[in-house]
């Protein structure tokens, strides 16, 4: 063989060579580091439009987030969102009735709202179904269901994303409910991202807080509380709402006003959903209706 053939022959091994480096194994995909792939769903679920709740333990800051991870045996939910309605079958457990709370439209002097939810279809509210937790519309009403009862707040967004506005919406407790189990708005999240925001709650036992979870880490802006304002106990209703306006952040209870507190974490347009949390039951369901919001706010 001819020198000049030979050093063609061994460029075209070594070209083989080469291709065969790059190549996937066969039958799959190259394996990934698996907090990289959270991140991509995470990504994915987000460039979607797609919705997943997200687990967050307020008093320690941990959460699903940053590479967090919630107590053995519970992981956050992992099915994204649809608009699909859902069905109409009678639920298994229904709160006692409660008159309707008031609101705090009058007090603002707030006219007609920019848009209502009565939740008697899908729609605006993300739905999901997933191992740990669910959201779904039925019997007019929005349900969030915590199956597996743990020391974390859940929430779950709607496609709303409002800069400077008042929202309102309806928050019932179950006939089961005790204690600290809880629900309530988030608000603030930035578009497009699903693991921080802050949180407004109340609880079974007639007291609210206000805290925000950064992705990372908690803080408290205003502790549990209790307020002559909040009807406690099961079964009971409360009209919560938020007036976000620049840094300033004014929580309502029922038509009154409960306090404002100043913050920079979310300043501009943010998301809002809603929450919820269960200590001591699995299977707790928090009913939500009648939302709606502002943007001309005094």
């Amino acid at each position: 063989m001819y020198p000049k053939q030979k050093m063609y022959v061994l460029l075209a091994m070594l070209l083989i060579l080469a291709l065969a480096c790059n190549l996937s194994p066969q039958g799959g995909e190259t394996p990934q580091d698996p907090g990289a792939v959270d991140t991509m769903v995470a990504q994915t679920v987000a460039a979607s439009g797609g919705q997943q709740a997200t687990l967050i333990d307020p008093e320690t800051g941990q959460g699903d987030s940053g590479g967090q991870q919630p107590p053995p045996g519970d992981s956050a939910p992992t099915e994204t969102a649809t608009f699909t309605p859902e069905p109409t079958a009678t639920a298994t457990m229904t709160p006692t009735d409660s008159p309707p709370p008031p609101s705090a439209i009058d007090a603002l002097n707030l006219g007609s709202p920019d848009a209502t939810y009565n939740f008697n279809n899908a729609g605006t509210f993300f739905t999901y179904n997933s191992a740990d937790s669910k959201v779904e519309i039925k019997d007019g009403t929005l349900q969030f269901t915590m199956k597996n009862a743990v020391s974390w707040t859940i929430w779950s967004f709607s496609a709303i994303e409002l800069e400077d506005y008042y929202f309102e919406i309806n928050v019932k407790m179950p006939d089961d409910c005790v204690g600290a189990d809880r629900g309530g708005i988030i608000f603030g999240t930035p578009p497009g991202e699903t693991d921080n925001g802050a949180n407004y709650q109340i609880s079974c036992d007639g007291r609210y807080r206000l805290f925000i979870y950064d992705g990372a880490a908690t803080d408290t802006l205003v502790p549990w509380t209790s307020s002559s304002e909040i009807m406690g106990g099961p079964g009971k209703t409360n009209r919560l709402g938020v007036l976000h306006k620049d840094n300033k952040i004014t929580l309502y209870m029922n038509g009154v006003k409960l306090t404002t507190v100043t913050d920079n974490t979310y300043v501009g347009e943010g998301r809002i959903g809603i929450n919820m949390g269960a200590d001591e039951h699995d299977n707790l369901t928090i009913y939500f209706d009648d939302a709606a919001y502002w943007t001309s706010i005094p």
